[in-house]
């Protein structure tokens, strides 16, 4: 009996830790506020300071995020602004990681979970621009059809157009990761085109800005010399004296985001734990990106390809404007739980009626060949593989590949990632 109970409680273990540490979090994002250093709150008493006198849209995005928050009447009420932006961000945990599959949560998985619920108290739970960007991610995951992926585009280029102007590259990015997604399974060519489009910014900013890729990190940089936020200040790494150096300094801030190395100099119990953190959860997703491109994931499951195209495009982007480490995992934060639908859906084994992309790309398209041979010939050869094998898990379906007509009978071979004709 006692061994029953255990499993029993085993099996729910996730769910307890959510039910009780989301609670936790949510109390520390009302009181973060008496709880936390100033220099947390730079943006939250800059925006309260405008709504004084903020009328509408202006060039000053700290304005114009003043006058939204008076349209919305949250002017004079930071407390229910706290408690909406942590309700928010829960919504988007539990659309990202429905509750029914954080009972088969491991120790990864709870781990970022918890994570990204502390960050959302530290950096959401006040008056702040990353509002917006929580809600665009909201509408990004909170429907698979095409027409909120539009939705997506066009709200992201309204918050552009008003807020961060940063945002134009970031769905430009973001865009082309989705095309690329769809076109190929050699992860190289990620690799590539992340490193030709470092070079188009860097060569759009030289040519039409008359600026280096680095200035614009540098020119927020410079205000912060003397202040804490420069404890954590990120540096250029590569002498930049023109496009392709900055490119490739703008490349290696991108390696250095997702594996803060340089904050392990300071010898902080913080900075290390961050590191730590940060560097885990984009190895992991290293790990599900290669893995779903070379087994054709990342074609079908759109779920899977928003969150890990948006995730790279963001710290593509932040490679070329983040001041510092803080700032970095601020911006981050509205973005943290699409790091459980990368983990969530890589691990999540298909079910037997919901076949994976290649598996169901290949039973339709065997199943018109089949049709088009037995009009034309008769009878055709079955392949050696039925769909029932394939259902059962006698075929994997990363050994399957989607068919391609060659005008004769098909064939499946275990352990093979091609289609071969007999002939």
């Amino acid at each position: 009996m006692n061994t029953a109970v255990l499993l029993r409680v085993r099996n729910v273990l996730p769910q307890i830790v959510v039910l009780v540490w989301l609670p936790v979090c949510f109390v520390l994002g009302m009181a973060n506020r008496s709880l936390l250093p100033p220099r947390f709150f730079f943006d939250d008493r800059h925006i309260q300071d405008e709504m004084l006198t903020a009328a509408g849209p202006s060039s000053d995005s700290f304005i114009t995020m003043a006058w939204l928050y008076r349209l919305m009447g949250a002017d004079d009420h930071p407390t229910a602004v706290q408690a909406a932006t942590m309700i928010a961000f829960f919504v988007l945990l539990f659309t990202c990681a429905p509750w029914s599959q954080i009972r088969a949560f491991g120790i990864v998985e709870t781990g970022v979970l918890c994570f990204a619920a502390v960050s959302c108290a530290v950096y959401l739970a006040q008056y702040s621009k990353e509002s917006l960007v929580l809600l665009l991610v909201l509408v990004l995951m909170s429907s698979m059809r095409w027409s909120s992926e539009v939705f997506f585009v066009v709200l992201v280029f309204l918050y552009a157009a008003f807020i961060r102007p940063y945002w134009f590259m970031i769905i430009a990015v973001y865009l082309v990761l989705r095309l690329l997604f769809k076109q190929t399974r050699r992860p190289i060519w990620l690799l590539l085109t992340i490193a030709i489009g470092m070079f188009a910014f860097a060569v759009t900013a030289t040519a039409v800005l008359n600026v280096d890729l680095n200035s614009f990190r540098d020119s927020v940089a410079s205000s912060r010399v003397n202040s804490i936020y420069a404890q954590s200040a990120i540096q250029d790494y590569v002498s930049v004296s023109g496009p392709v150096s900055a490119s490739v300094n703008a490349l290696v801030s991108m390696v250095l985001l997702m594996v803060p190395v340089p904050l392990l100099a300071d010898l902080s119990a913080i900075y290390l734990v961050f590191s730590v953190l940060t560097a885990g959860l984009w190895l992991l997703l290293t790990g599900v990106i290669v893995s779903g491109m070379r087994s054709g994931r990342l074609r079908g499951d759109t779920r899977l390809a928003r969150a890990c195209a948006l995730l790279l495009a963001m710290v593509t982007v932040q490679a070329i404007f983040e001041p510092d480490y803080g700032s970095y995992l601020k911006h981050l934060t509205p973005l943290l739980p699409l790091f459980l639908v990368a983990l969530v859906r890589h691990r999540a084994r298909p079910s037997q009626s919901e076949p994976t992309y290649l598996v169901a790309t290949a039973q339709r398209r065997a199943a018109l060949f089949e049709q088009s041979s037995s009009d034309r010939h008769g009878p055709s050869v079955r392949p050696h593989h039925t769909d029932r094998q394939v259902e059962q898990g006698g075929v994997r379906p990363a050994d399957v590949e989607p068919l391609r007509h060659h005008g004769s009978p098909l064939t499946f071979h275990p352990g093979r990632r091609q289609v071969e004709d007999p002939s």
